[in-house]
């Protein structure tokens, strides 16, 4: 895919008049199709036949980095060579056109994406989609970084494993979970339960030196995970925040507005 997004050549935007079937089926397509549809489109006045608009890849890039992720993410689904334009993970260019669309259109994603994480991946998981991953559910769904997955409360609880909270946080002491990522809820703290069966395991078989090595490994691991988690949860909230701020303005400006004119009325 990296290759043909270097290609100098240009390509061509398909897009239908006045069907919409033919707008559902429009993508870029070479060159050489682009001049066979210009000169059909010249020489007919079949309102269904498609409009073919030769743009080089520099200029489709630009506009790209113009639009939403939503429209981005629409476009994806257009034909599979949109798909495969939008949605390559090797091709720098491809991650530059989420990025930027990313940095200025969705306030709560300024983070870059988590380790091991692609920009359109990004995007998707944390705003665009947002039914719950197990069940398609759209209540009470929320994105849980640390073992990131978007679940509503109840696959939540599914899928993770409790304890009892406690302010000494007495679970530090046990050594399959001290190196595990958690999230606080209520009165509880949740374990992914996969993890936790993973490192029981891994508990089992380790021994003499390696043992320490295992515990402070997954230790540092448990931090960065749990300090970026956190990051991302504070920036989400403050973009809310501010969202709901800029919201509460407009809303007083348009009282303000609207009791004026009912001053200059009487």
């Amino acid at each position: 895919m990296a290759t043909t997004i270097a290609d100098s050549s240009s390509m061509t935007i398909s897009l239908a008049a006045s069907s919409s079937s033919a707008a559902a089926s429009s993508c870029l397509s070479s060159s050489s199709n682009s001049s066979q549809s210009s000169s059909t489109a010249s020489t007919t006045t079949n309102h269904h036949v498609p409009i073919a608009i030769t743009i080089p890849p520099e200029i489709f890039i630009v506009i790209c980095e113009h639009l939403p992720p939503s429209d981005l993410l629409t476009l994806t689904g257009v034909c599979k060579r949109f798909r495969g334009f939008l949605c390559s993970p090797e091709s720098s260019i491809t991650q530059d056109i989420w990025r930027t669309s990313r940095l200025k259109f969705l306030s709560g994603l300024q983070l870059s994406p988590p380790e091991g994480m692609y920009e359109e991946e990004y995007v998707r998981f944390g705003k665009l989609l947002t039914s719950c991953q197990g069940c398609s559910t759209k209540k009470t769904v929320k994105v849980y970084w640390q073992f990131r997955v978007r679940y509503c409360h109840d696959c939540l609880m599914k899928n993770t494993t409790s304890i009892i909270f406690s302010k000494d946080h007495a679970w530090m002491n046990d050594k399959v979970l001290e190196g595990l990522v958690y999230v606080r809820h209520n009165n509880q703290v949740l374990f992914w339960t996969p993890d936790v069966k993973s490192s029981y395991k891994e508990f089992e078989v380790i021994s003499g030196s390696k043992f320490m090595e295992w515990t402070e490994k997954r230790k540092q691991s448990r931090v960065r995970i749990m300090d970026d988690a956190l990051r991302r949860d504070n920036s989400a909230a403050s973009a809310e925040e501010e969202k709901n701020k800029q919201s509460g303005t407009t809303a007083d400006t348009t009282q303000n507005i609207a009791a004026t004119i009912n001053e200059i009325s009487e």
